[in-house]
């Protein structure tokens, strides 16, 4: 007997989690499957874990059948927010103080990265001569 398999396709994306579970509840209360999941700038996929954080780049999304989705759009329709797809990276609503600490540590980070490359690079072409 072959397994029963059904295609999903995601209907909601959002960095905030209050929205999920906005969208979460209604798509249960009008009978509509769905599961949600963690997805991250990197194009890692991850199953909804138990105590997810916000970040850039880190986005949850609502996935239901194919042959719901239509149905899925026009009930999430009526939620006071915008229903879609393509959130940017500061979709959790940060400040700017906290978006400032984030880019701080960003560039810290590449800065650890790169310094010790360029220095190795440095390091070779002194020894080639």
């Amino acid at each position: 007997m072959a397994a029963d398999h059904t295609d999903y396709v995601v209907v909601f994306r959002t960095g905030q989690l209050f929205q999920v579970d906005w969208v979460s509840n209604s798509l249960k209360e009008a009978g509509i499957p769905y599961f949600t999941r963690e997805e991250t700038v990197s194009g890692l996929r991850l199953a909804m874990p138990a105590a997810p954080a916000t970040g850039p780049g880190v986005w949850w999304s609502v996935l239901v059948p194919v042959q719901l989705a239509d149905k899925a759009k026009e009930v999430l329709s009526a939620l006071p927010f915008k229903i879609g797809t393509e959130p940017d990276i500061w979709d959790f609503k940060p400040t700017n103080r906290v978006k400032i600490g984030w880019k701080v540590y960003a560039t810290g980070i590449l800065c650890l990265t790169v310094i010790p490359l360029i220095v190795r690079i440095i390091r070779e072409m002194m020894q080639s001569r």
